[in-house]
């Protein structure tokens, strides 16, 4: 488990947890069973003496948050802190300070409780192009960069496309880079394809990335190298079209 800080959410566990059941209140599962899933899930930390403090103050913190804090959550998170929470883990002077967060967090959910907190699921981010659509992405110094889309992955989220660049013939760049020391895996040898996850005020409008062709999209599963932005996919395309080893080679497919 990441820890870096002595703050309730400054570890991936808690954060872990805080997402879990912020998302199951957001898909509609009311509080009791949302609350017996993230047990469920995160079973094995329940009795772990390194990780359980973390277990259960991040699910007490995010119910305090929300104006849903269980009794029974609430009994158990300070046992737990009464019993010395993960202070054994901690030298001096972050031993203190962590202390300090404990006593805090115990001392609010045996005080008043707010109301609860309406929980809304997010607006889901739209896909701007379907599988198949081959369009134009405008960089920011004006080049056209061509690029297909292989396939839209579904999120609970939103819709994301999978694309990759390609030429006018239709042939795809390589993800290269020449420096092995900053890309250690030996992407010299793999398509420049990228799943792009990106918020809902930055995904570009239909008319703003004009489709070109509309191809079948390849069946069987698709390979990606990295996940990125919009903005980082205009900056990645204006690096790769400079690139000559990136370059499509001779043929359809290399």
């Amino acid at each position: 488990m990441g820890t870096w800080g002595t703050g309730i959410f400054s570890n991936d566990l808690a954060c872990d947890v805080r997402g879990e059941y912020r998302e199951l209140l957001e898909d509609g599962v009311p509080d009791a069973e949302a609350t017996q899933e993230v047990l469920r899930r995160f079973d094995d930390a329940r009795t772990d003496p390194d990780n359980g403090v973390c277990l259960w103050t991040g699910l007490a913190a995010s119910q305090l948050q929300l104006g849903r804090l269980e009794p029974a959550i609430r009994d158990s998170t300070v046992a737990a802190i009464d019993a010395g929470g993960d202070l054994h883990m901690w030298e001096d002077p972050e031993r203190g300070k962590r202390k300090a967060v404990l006593a805090k967090l115990r001392a609010q959910l045996l005080g008043p409780q707010k109301a609860p907190v309406k929980v809304r699921r997010p607006r889901r981010i739209p896909c701007p192009v379907q599988a198949g659509d081959v369009f134009l992405l405008t960089l920011d110094d004006g080049r056209k960069a061509r690029l297909r889309t292989l396939a839209i992955v579904g999120h609970r989220l939103g819709d994301f496309p999978v694309v990759e660049l390609i030429d006018d013939r239709g042939r795809p760049f390589r993800q290269y880079r020449d420096n092995d020391a900053f890309d250690p895996v030996g992407s010299k040898e793999k398509w420049a394809r990228f799943e792009i996850v990106d918020g809902i005020r930055d995904v570009p409008r239909p008319e703003d990335i004009p489709v070109v062709v509309r191809e079948a999209p390849p069946k069987g599963p698709i390979t990606t190298i990295t996940s990125m932005g919009w903005r980082g996919l205009r900056m990645e395309c204006a690096r790769l079209l400079d690139e000559p080893g990136a370059q499509p080679r001779r043929g359809l497919f290399g």
